[in-house]
């Protein structure tokens, strides 16, 4: 096997360190990078995701909505579960069940926690069980509905 000592090749091999060391240096690929070293087990909390947000702004001069699409796409393409958009469902999902009559039964309340705490296909998580139900007593207490506490008795929580 013969090797090309001659200056094409050395030039050819600078040029590809030059063209990596602008990559990194690229605002976008900056966040990405960020996202692979502060979410490595697949779930992203809402206290990283605003870490990686305030980063993509301060550090790489990115605007908030910019960070928040270049994110998503990249937990899209990692199966990295996003805590802030499940929880942007399951206030949804409340609100379709609750807005009507302000109560929330057990079952809607099992329905809610199952759908958005099942990790979905391709991921490996779904949304943590504990923050969901912090999540449904913040709503309830917030929105004022009302909780099956006893044989026809309803409190909020």
């Amino acid at each position: 096997m013969a090797v090309n000592l001659g200056k094409s090749s050395v030039s050819t091999n600078s040029t590809l360190i030059q063209n990596q060391s602008n990559s990194v240096k690229d605002p976008v690929e900056l966040l990405k990078n960020q996202v692979g070293f502060k979410v490595f087990d697949g779930y992203c909390d809402q206290n990283t995701f605003n870490s990686l947000i305030q980063y993509g702004v301060q550090s790489c001069g990115l605007s908030d909505k910019k960070c928040e699409v270049i994110m998503g796409v990249e937990f899209e393409n990692k199966n990295i579960v996003n805590e802030k958009f499940l929880l942007i469902e399951l206030d949804s999902l409340l609100h379709q069940f609750t807005d009507s009559d302000k109560k929330l039964d057990q079952k809607e309340k099992n329905d809610a926690i199952q759908f958005l705490c099942k990790a979905r296909l391709g991921y490996t998580h779904g949304l943590n069980y504990d923050v969901a139900n912090r999540f449904i007593i913040d709503f309830c207490r917030k929105h004022r509905v009302k909780v099956k506490t006893g044989f026809l008795k309803w409190e909020i929580p």
